[in-house]
């Protein structure tokens, strides 16, 4: 072998050796396979999540982690939903491959995983960083239909972002694409059995009051009914009550954006039978019903009962208490009854945390638990034919 033809073949197995060092630093990772999860480690590193990014139809929003809370940053940091958070983190991590799909742009149109920036795009793209802002993982979420079988499981085709393979998978994946879907929007939630009156008091100085005298009576009766009157529907008349103590939103503001004329609003104030004191104001505005809501404690209200023969009236009570606990032995073994009467320090306790959920707010309630609120006596009134 001459001294050429041997420097043309070092030469060449330089180049090949260059080659081979060059693709095996740059050779793709090895693919996801059927049967592995979309994200194999982030249920790892699940508890990492500080906050959630959906970008969808030219609209984004966050979800942040505050300490023990999760605030939706869009709406005014309001609190967010902790169980539709958590079944979208859980949803995710466990979403599983079936099988791979096209890489093609031109056919993510159709499988519906479309970069979220291109217009008229219908995905959904949702990604979770850490503290630090590092991505632990980003998916766009395209077209779904339910799996087959039982498993309750959906179907899903989705993508990496930056990525051009698309997948199909499965699991129980649910990615709210508006904002005010991701609030947490109970606001007021107290057991109408606890109730012994209620007053809502009209502009116009029309007043509807409705109470009841002990705590295990069922039905509640018109106060101030007119003479010679009766009620057309008994379950109207607890629908009121059912209505005004278990309050949800369409959409919430802060306190400092809604003045309250004290001309325009409707005040309905409800009393328990051990010492809660709950002041709902609604006033009617632009075709919205805004809401505003604070608590106190009033000793009161609290409920002693009488003895009608003169016996010892704490005794009966005791007694009342542990003769309805054997009834319902087994079915409260399932699932235990609230008490009727709550002791006061935790009565104080539900003020303060009310008063703390509900004091910077204001909320604005759907339309058909406004009507309710703003029933008056005649409403009620059976007529005649």
């Amino acid at each position: 072998m001459n001294t050429r033809t041997f420097a043309i073949m070092g030469a060449v197995t330089l180049i090949l050796v260059g080659a081979a060092l060059w693709v095996s630093q740059h050779k793709d990772p090895v693919p996801p396979q059927t049967g592995q999860r979309v994200f194999p480690d982030f249920m790892a590193k699940i508890n990492e999540v500080a906050a959630i990014r959906v970008s969808a139809a030219g609209r984004t929003f966050t979800i942040v982690r505050e300490g023990e809370s999760w605030n939706v940053k869009e709406k005014h940091q309001y609190p967010a939903h902790v169980g539709k958070i958590r079944e979208t983190l859980i949803g995710l991590g466990e979403l599983t491959i079936l099988e791979p799909k096209t890489r093609k742009p031109e056919f993510y149109e159709k499988l519906g995983v479309q970069d979220v920036e291109a217009e008229g795009a219908s995905s959904t793209e949702v990604a979770l960083t850490d503290s630090a802002g590092t991505t632990l993982a980003k998916l766009i979420v395209g077209n779904q239909r339910s799996a087959k079988g039982d498993s309750g499981q959906d179907e899903v085709y989705v993508r990496k972002s930056g990525d051009p393979q698309t997948w199909l998978a499965i699991g129980s994946l649910s990615v709210a694409t508006m904002a005010d879907e991701w609030l947490d929007k109970d606001f007021l939630e107290v057991e109408p059995k606890r109730v012994r009156s209620l007053h809502i008091s009209h502009p116009d100085a029309t007043t509807l009051s409705v109470a009841k005298e002990k705590p295990d009576e069922h039905d509640f009766t018109v106060v101030n009914l007119p003479a010679g009157t009766e009620v057309e529907s008994q379950f109207a008349v607890n629908t009121i009550v059912s209505t005004i103590t278990s309050l949800s939103f369409d959409d919430v503001k802060p306190k400092s954006e809604i003045t309250f004329d004290d001309q325009s609003v409707v005040t309905a104030v409800f009393e328990t039978f051990d010492g809660l004191e709950v002041t709902v104001t609604l006033l009617p505005k632009d075709e919205k019903h805004y809401v505003k809501v604070s608590s106190a404690f009033n000793n009161d209200l609290i409920w002693k009962p009488e003895s009608e023969e003169g016996a010892n009236t704490e005794k009966q009570v005791e007694e009342t208490r542990e003769a309805e606990q054997t009834e319902n032995e087994e079915t409260a073994a399932l699932e235990p009854e609230k008490p009727t009467i709550k002791p006061e320090a935790e009565v104080k306790a539900e003020i303060e945390a009310l008063n703390k959920r509900v004091a910077e707010w204001v909320y604005v309630i759907p339309k058909f638990r406004a009507e309710t609120i703003l029933k008056k006596p005649e409403d009620l009134i059976k007529t005649s034919i």
